[in-house]
This record gives structure tokens, sequence and C-alpha cells, in this order.
């Protein structure tokens, strides 16, 4: 097995910030269910097809305090119903 110098690590490119870093998580109504996630609206779009989607909530870096959002805000829980109309 080789060894990696120092200096071979130094210029070693950063690794890829995480997804749960970079992407914040958003509130959203999808197929008439209330999703807390973190994906674009465009990713969520792709992935469910046809469906109805809108944004219903603000975003936030730490994916449970949407969790703790929707259940304070809406009174409801996540995979409960929610329409976008």
């Amino acid at each position: 097995m080789r060894r990696l110098s120092l200096a071979m690590l130094a210029l070693a490119p950063p690794a890829a910030p995480a997804l749960a870093q970079s992407t914040p998580a958003t509130v959203f109504c999808a197929n008439e269910r209330i999703l807390v996630e973190r994906s674009k609206l465009v990713q969520v779009q792709s992935r469910m097809g046809h469906a109805r989607i809108c944004i219903i909530g603000p975003s936030f870096d730490f994916q449970p305090d949407g969790v703790t959002w929707v259940r304070q805000n809406l009174r409801r829980d996540v995979g409960d119903r929610c329409n976008c109309g």
C-alpha cells in the first residue's frame, strides 16, 4: 500500500460539501402530502411527475427544524394532507 505524503494531501482538492450543508430543507406540499426535504422544487417536480407541488413553508439549514415548523405552524405532521390551492 502506498502512503501519501503530507505534500500530496495538501494538494488534494477539498471534498465536495455534503448535500445536508449545501441545500436547505424546504417545506413542500406534493401529492397532497407535506414533505420536508433537501431538494429544490425542480428536483421534486422531476421525481413526482405530474403531481401538483408547491412550497408551503420556509427553508431551513437543519431539516428537523423544518419538521418542528410544520408541527408548530401548520399543526400537522410530515406526511399529513395538504393542498396547493
